[in-house]
């Protein structure tokens, strides 16, 4: 019986810690949030018709092992051609802090497209078109990624890292 109490209580000692650990984790992505959040004020507000988008990054061990892919899309109805945005995606800085954003100004109703004659009798349907990959950007938890496109566009990220090859 008084292995059984000994087990019980070094069971509930480690989950406590755990419990602990889990508080420590969750004030640490609070703070980091809050720290980033606070450089937003040096980002220039949307202008009209555009939208700003924010991103703020996860810390990681080894930032310099990841890349952050910009992904602008839009979902509508189209024929049977491919299409894709314009590619229309600029780095710029923040002036006097050097901070970077990326802005996206683009007219999406001059879009590219594959020209297939499409049957008349075959529907429309509904696509996600996207503006093609440029290039791949630094990981940087430190600032917020800053995103302006106009405000009929989605505005999403990926994160790339290298294979554990």
């Amino acid at each position: 019986m008084k292995k059984l109490s000994t087990f019980a209580v070094i069971t509930a000692l480690m989950l406590s810690g755990c419990a602990a650990n889990q508080d420590v984790q969750q004030a640490d992505k609070t703070d980091h949030i809050a720290k980033v959040r606070a450089e937003l004020k040096a980002y220039p507000p949307a202008t009209e018709g555009m939208q700003r988008h924010v991103f703020i990054l996860d810390k990681l061990e080894n930032e310099r092992e990841r890349l952050v892919e910009v992904v602008i899309s839009k979902t509508m109805k189209l024929d049977c051609n491919h299409y894709m945005l314009p590619d229309a995606l600029e780095q710029e800085d923040v002036k006097g802090w050097g901070y970077p954003f990326y802005r996206y100004d683009a007219n999406i109703e001059y879009m590219v497209g594959t020209l297939m004659a499409c049957p008349e009798d075959k529907p429309d349907v509904e696509k996600t078109v996207r503006a093609p990959r440029r290039e791949l950007y630094r990981y940087n938890s430190k600032l917020p990624l800053v995103i302006y496109a106009p405000e009929n566009l989605d505005v999403s990220y990926r994160l790339w890292q290298p294979s554990a090859k």
